[in-house]
C-alpha cells in the first residue's frame, strides 16, 4: 500500500506539469501526439542510461586516481554520467519524431512538446528512484529533479521551436536547444554530486541556485512564445 501511494507520487507532478503547458497553449496539440511524445521520452531512458554508463568508463579511465578535484571529478559524472546522454535522447524524441508531425505549426509546440518528452523521461526516472526510496524520495524529488526536467525540457523546446520556423538560423537554434538544457542541467547535478567527491556538504545548497536560473530562463521563453502566440505574430 506504501509503495503503491509512493508510485502515485511518482507519476503525479509529471502529470500536473503536462497539464499546465498543455493548457497554456492557445492552440493545443492532439492528445496522441503529446501522449506519444511522452512515450518516447520514458523509451529514451534506456538509450541515455546505456550512453551514460559508456561516458562514465572513459571519464573514469581519463581522471583515475590522480584527479581529486571535488568540483572536477563532479562535473565529469554530471556531464557526462547524466546531462549529456539524456539531454540528447530528449533531443532525438523532439527531432525524429515531433518535427515531423503535421502539427507542428508554430513555435510554441516546441515548448509543449519538449516539456512531454522530458516529463516522460523524468516519470520514469522517479519511479525507479521511489521504488528505491520511498515516499520521502517522491516528496523531495516532486519539488526539485521532476519540475527541473520539465523546465530544461521548455528552453530545449523554445529553440527547437524557433529552428523549426528559422531556415537561416536553424543550425545555430538547434544548436542551443541542445546545449542550453546541457549546461543548466550539468551544473544542477555538479553542485550536487561535488559533496559525494569531497566538496564541503554546504555547496550542494546552491542547487536553489540553479533552479532559480533555470524558472527565470524557461518562465522568461515561455512568456515571450505566448506572448507571441496571443498577439497572433511569428515569433523571433
Amino acid at each position: 500500500m506504501i509503495l503503491a501511494f509512493a508510485l502515485v507520487l511518482a507519476v503525479v507532478p509529471s502529470a500536473l506539469i503536462l497539464r499546465y503547458f498543455v493548457q497554456r497553449d492557445e492552440f493545443p496539440e492532439p492528445r496522441r501526439a503529446i501522449a506519444i511524445t511522452f512515450a518516447w521520452g520514458v523509451g529514451s531512458i534506456v538509450p541515455a542510461v546505456i550512453v551514460a554508463l559508456a561516458l562514465l568508463l572513459a571519464v573514469d579511465a581519463l581522471l583515475g586516481d590522480e584527479v581529486t578535484d571535488p568540483w572536477l571529478r563532479g562535473a565529469g559524472i554530471a556531464f557526462f554520467g547524466a546531462a549529456i546522454p539524456e539531454e540528447l535522447f530528449k533531443f532525438a524524441v523532439l527531432y525524429f519524431y515531433c518535427r515531423r508531425l503535421n502539427d507542428f505549426d508554430e513555435p510554441m509546440d516546441g515548448i509543449v512538446y519538449g516539456v512531454a518528452a522530458s516529463l516522460g523521461f523524468a516519470t520514469l526516472e522517479n519511479v525507479l528512484y521511489v521504488i528505491d526510496g520511498g515516499i520521502g524520495v517522491a516528496i523531495l524529488r516532486a519539488f526539485t529533479a521532476v519540475p527541473g526536467h520539465a523546465l530544461l525540457g521548455v528552453i530545449m523546446g523554445f529553440y527547437f521551436g524557433l529552428a523549426h520556423f528559422e531556415p537561416r538560423r536553424r543550425r545555430t537554434l538547434l544548436l542551443g536547444a541542445y546545449l542550453s538544457p546541457v549546461i543548466l542541467h550539468g551544473l544542477y547535478n555538479t553542485v550536487l554530486l561535488a559533496p559525494d567527491e569531497g566538496a564541503p556538504a554546504g555547496v550542494a545548497l546552491l542547487v536553489f541556485g540553479v533552479m532559480a536560473v533555470e524558472i527565470w530562463y524557461a518562465r522568461r521563453l515561455h512568456r515571450r512564445l505566448r506572448r507571441d502566440q496571443l498577439a497572433g505574430a511569428p515569433a523571433g
